[in-house]
């Protein structure tokens, strides 16, 4: 019998667009976090079968969720010899605070990018773990941050 936060995440429709509930507050300036890999190894933690985390249909939710500021994951999966590049987006304070989950466009494996909230232990050494940058960090490989400036170009942080 799966564990009741496992059997959530598999009730939801892998075809829905995910929504996350957070209070409403002011935007800040856009980030964008590019994780590059850099020994061609494992991806970032794959969760197979599961569905993205909190799914609505609350109006008011989509509304603040456009004001929250947001993190883009730009990635090469390497599950199962996809190579597929895709970028994702997703509210800051979920990666900060919550469970990030994303679906590789190629294979459809989800991917786990981020738990603060302890659901997959097995997956982040018991919860010491607690996001891609901490998981990529384990396995030696790297991960590069950036901002988006206003006039759309990345710039790298090194």
């Amino acid at each position: 019998m799966l564990p009741l936060s496992l059997r959530l995440l598999r009730s939801f429709n892998s075809a829905t667009r995910p929504r996350i509930l957070w209070s409403q507050y002011s935007p800040r300036s856009r980030q964008t976090l590019a994780v590059r890999h850099n020994s061609g190894g494992v991806s970032p933690t794959s969760v197979s079968g599961l569905a993205p985390s909190t799914v609505t249909s609350d109006p008011q939710a989509t509304q603040s969720d456009a004001n929250e500021p947001r993190l883009s994951l730009t990635f090469t999966c390497t599950a199962a010899s996809c190579d597929t590049r895709s970028t994702h987006q997703f509210t800051k304070r979920a990666y900060e605070r919550g469970i990030v989950l994303i679906e590789c466009p190629g294979c459809r494996t989800r991917h786990l990018i981020a738990d603060n909230l302890g659901w997959f232990k097995e997956s982040t050494e018991d919860g010491k773990l607690r996001n891609v940058e901490d998981l990529l960090r384990a396995r030696g490989e790297s991960v590069r941050r950036g901002r988006l400036n206003p006039d759309g170009s990345i710039e790298v942080n090194e």
